[in-house]
């Protein structure tokens, strides 16, 4: 049995200590990397290369972390490695992201879920195939370090008993969900220098360092100008029916890809003074169903592919559930079962439950904390247990 009151964060690596430091261009990962500069760290600065140029965007189109703009990034990462006297090192992964990330995002859509591809990304490239293809051309660190915004807890600070994520104290930076299905081997070594300090104190930091990207806008998208549609382009956009729940015909659509449940705008169809969303998409018929908002009510989901934190995963408990990264948590409880499917229960019924996204499980680390629920952020003092994909909602409420 987990000793919540146990758990300590992770001390940062020591002086002296080798750090590989996964870099993109941004103010969070050099920050972090002159952060382990100054602590006497022999930092190795790293950059994953996945764009290959085989998918075009136009020009202006903006940065994202599938784009045209990995050179300037990668400039960036190797003058302030030059300034710290630090190797760098760029890694080209973009065959496997296109096969992992970019070819799973694009059949899940095609299926009429909705991935995230982040999710796909963090355990299986930046923190999987990244530090291994560093570790195969002879580079050796001791630690494992990014810029994102979580923290890392232990019983009593000992990371080989077991490694717990924490949200990120800026509740509106917080990454942890974004973290749930990386694994612990890589997670003992991993160190978030980043994950108690607020956005603008790493701005501040970086500032009082002269940072050349200290002022350098936030790039929180998956592809550049954040156009999906563009990863479609060869595979066509085929229309269909827009239907009711009854299956009426009510229009067409212009490609499924283009829609997400709960989504209102831009459906383009109505029967009456109540608007319609999409409450289901059907990649079979190649249907588009629309309904009332009631209709995207459910009190419970069924997902697979389950990943749990030391501890967790045999019996039922009681979480914060948070069924995408702009969903507030809400409490449910939780039954994995031995095929590593999980059936989640909410005391209130949840909107837009999509198939595809993933739903993540916090638990308060002091027993008998009530939280108030009023946003959606993670409350601080939880830590995730685990998480899985969502396949369908169980139930409705009409």
């Amino acid at each position: 049995m987990l000793n919540l009151d146990s758990l300590q964060e992770l001390p940062l690596p020591p002086r002296g200590s080798i750090v590989a430091v996964a870099m993109s261009g941004g103010v969070d990962s050099s920050l972090v990397a002159h952060l382990m500069a100054e602590r006497g760290c022999k930092v190795v600065g790293v950059t994953m290369k996945v764009y290959d140029g085989s998918i075009a965007f136009p020009e202006g189109a903006g940065n994202g972390c599938y784009g045209p703009d990995e050179e300037e990034d990668e400039a960036a990462c190797r003058r302030l490695c030059e300034k710290l006297q630090a190797e760098y090192v760029v890694i080209d992964l973009s065959k496997p992201y296109g096969k992992e990330v970019l070819e799973y995002f694009k059949s899940e859509y095609m299926q009429g879920r909705t991935p995230n591809p982040c999710l796909r990304c963090n355990p299986l490239i930046k923190f999987g195939l990244l530090p291994m293809a560093l570790r195969e051309r002879s580079y050796h660190f001791d630690y494992y370090v990014t810029g994102h915004y979580a923290r890392l807890l232990s019983p009593y600070g000992e990371a080989e008993q077991g490694v717990y994520l924490a949200p990120g104290l800026d509740p509106f930076k917080d990454q942890s969900y974004f973290l749930q299905r990386v694994g612990q081997d890589i997670l003992k070594i991993t160190r978030f220098p980043l994950g108690a300090l607020r956005k603008e104190a790493v701005r501040q930091l970086a500032r009082e360092r002269g940072l050349e990207v200290a002022e350098k806008k936030d790039s929180q998208d998956f592809i550049a100008k954040e156009d999906y549609e563009t990863l479609f382009a060869r595979d066509g956009l085929k229309a269909g029916n827009i239907v009711d729940s009854r299956g009426r015909v009510l229009g067409e659509h212009r490609g499924i890809v283009r829609y997400t449940i709960g989504q209102r705008r831009g459906v383009g169809v109505s029967t009456g003074t109540e608007p319609l969303y999409v409450v289901a998409l059907d990649a079979v018929k190649n249907q588009v169903v629309v309904g009332h908002e009631r209709e995207l009510f459910s009190k419970s989901l069924e997902g697979s592919q389950s990943v749990w934190a030391p501890g967790f995963g045999n019996e039922p408990f009681r979480a914060l559930a948070k069924i995408r990264l702009a969903s507030k948590p809400a409490w449910a409880l939780v039954e994995p079962r031995p095929d590593g499917s999980v059936r989640v229960i909410f005391d209130e019924a949840q909107r837009a439950i999509a198939p595809g996204q993933s739903v993540a499980f916090y638990i308060p680390l002091k027993q008998n904390i009530e939280f108030e629920l009023a946003s959606n952020r993670v409350p601080p003092d939880t830590i995730l247990a685990g998480g899985a994909v969502i396949d369908r909602k169980l139930s409705d409420i009409a």
